[in-house]
């Protein structure tokens, strides 16, 4: 599940880290028990650190520490993702507004290139791997976000990245066919090219109600 860490670095930071991109790529999932001592062996090291880190979890509210039971992963909230969603939507296309003159043809190219080889697999009936597709579409909207000119959106979009990554590849899941996922990143990226900010604004605000109305049905 997670790689041991390397070099002299802080061990209960690199536990902590390992540990939250695993809960954002769903490799542990709500409800799940986090045992010190396997956490420990995984990541070959003592089983301080590894305290640590699900502390500092439960102080971000990713995990409960029970007496008597020890640390399992909080559920997801659906109020807490419908708030969430809503934030995003109305800072990521405040952002695009900006973005769009700050994204090169060589970025759309690249991305473009990515989403018409998923409608190409789908279309052979081959569905992504869904980490794969959860980063492929995160590496847009992250492209989005970081070349917008507001400092201020970019840093409280970074705040929430780790939740938004967890709701992302919950979303992915919940798809089931990642066609229609595809094909509107086609249209947001096509939008994009054509440096028309308002049809991008649009455009990304469909999607993003799309998929957090897909989240609610999951």
């Amino acid at each position: 599940m997670m790689n041991k860490p390397r070099g002299r670095v802080n061990l209960s930071t690199q536990a902590y880290k390992q540990i939250k991109d695993a809960l954002c790529r769903g490799e542990i999932v709500a409800g799940d028990i986090l045992s010190e001592s396997r956490l420990a062996t995984e990541l070959g090291m003592s089983r301080t650190p590894v305290r640590e880190a699900l502390h500092a979890l439960a102080g971000e509210g990713w995990v409960d520490i029970r007496r008597g039971i020890g640390a399992y992963v909080k559920p997801l909230s659906s109020k807490d993702m419908e708030d969430l969603y809503e934030v995003r939507c109305l800072l990521e296309v405040q952002a695009a507004k900006t973005a769009v003159y700050y994204i090169s043809e060589q970025e759309i190219d690249d991305l473009e290139a990515q989403f018409r080889l998923v409608m190409e697999n789908c279309a052979q009936g081959k569905q992504p791997d869904p980490e794969y597709f959860s980063t492929l579409d995160w590496a847009l909207h992250q492209l989005i976000v970081e070349r917008c000119q507001n400092n201020y959106i970019k840093s409280i979009m970074r705040n929430n990245n780790s939740n938004l990554m967890r709701y992302q590849f919950l979303s992915i899941e919940a798809l089931n066919d990642a066609r229609e996922s595809a094909l509107q990143h086609l249209d947001i990226l096509a939008t994009l090219r054509s440096r028309d900010r308002d049809k991008l604004a649009q455009v990304l605000h469909n999607h993003l109600v799309w998929a957090a109305e897909l989240l609610k049905r999951f």
